[in-house]
């Protein structure tokens, strides 16, 4: 059984995945392996490193090499506070991604947990909680941001299909096509087109779950295609759209 709960800021996922080979993603990830060790090789470095928990940063090219190993994926909004809270519980890192989460025993057992007995998702969300934020004194959204950053996050989130050009998000928020490129990527992390395909990939997990086939869903998503879509997904997250929604590999999805 493979499960994925998605929330308004972050996207849990647990379950068996293949290895995953050399891609971006569009927000931050916790990736903590419940049964074994697994690799992974960041774009800057020629060694793979062996590890239990990793923090890859928001457009961090890296592949990983999951060895049949059983994962636990949290993914967290770029513009949120949680990336920077949990960056403070790893360990450390040689290059951009962070290793050894702090309480990394405790957490490899909660999520043990959550396979052998799946819980609602309100309950899953709070024991998150306790993982981000252990003293919980940071709001969800980053207050730091630029207003008009969260103008334009506001803008692709409302409506991920929408095609906004950078040129008619620069002038909503009156800033320079140039000043609003460098500005987003500098706060956020990631690229506007990344940000903004990281939302239509949860739409398609969206419209997925409400019954449509995985085609209808790319289109309506704003991917000109299923090919489309394909591409982008295994440029986002390393795999094929198919290994997740296929009917074989009965995955489990939860809005909360």
């Amino acid at each position: 059984m493979h499960q994925l709960y998605i929330w308004e800021n972050r996207v849990f996922y647990l379950g068996l995945l293949p290895d995953i080979s050399e891609h971006r993603l569009g927000a931050a990830a916790l990736c903590v392996s419940i049964d074994r060790s697994f690799r992974v090789l960041e774009s800057e470095s020629s060694s793979w490193r062996e590890c239990r928990s990793v923090l890859i940063p928001p457009g961090c090219m890296h592949e990983i090499d999951i060895g049949g190993a059983l994962l636990a994926i949290l993914f967290l909004e770029p513009e949120s506070d949680h990336y920077a809270l949990l960056r403070e519980a790893m360990a450390g890192g040689d290059w951009q991604c962070l290793y050894g989460l702090a309480n990394e025993r405790e957490v490899i057992a909660m999520f043990l947990d959550l396979y052998r007995q799946r819980q609602d998702a309100q309950t899953i969300y709070r024991l998150l909680d306790r993982i981000i934020d252990p003293r919980q004194v940071a709001p969800a959204v980053n207050c730091c941001l630029d207003a008009r950053i969260n103008r334009v996050i506001q803008l692709i989130k409302n409506d991920p299909s929408q095609s906004y050009s950078v040129e008619a998000l620069a002038d909503n928020v009156s800033l320079s096509p140039t000043r609003l490129v460098h500005l987003f990527k500098e706060q956020t992390g990631v690229p506007i087109r990344r940000f903004r395909q990281w939302n239509r990939m949860k739409s398609v997990v969206e419209f997925v779950a409400a019954g449509q086939t995985l085609t209808a869903a790319a289109l309506n998503a704003g991917f000109s295609d299923s090919a489309h879509l394909s591409r982008a997904f295994r440029n986002m997250f390393g795999i094929k759209p198919s290994f997740l929604f296929s009917r074989s590999t009965n995955l489990n999805i939860v809005f909360g």
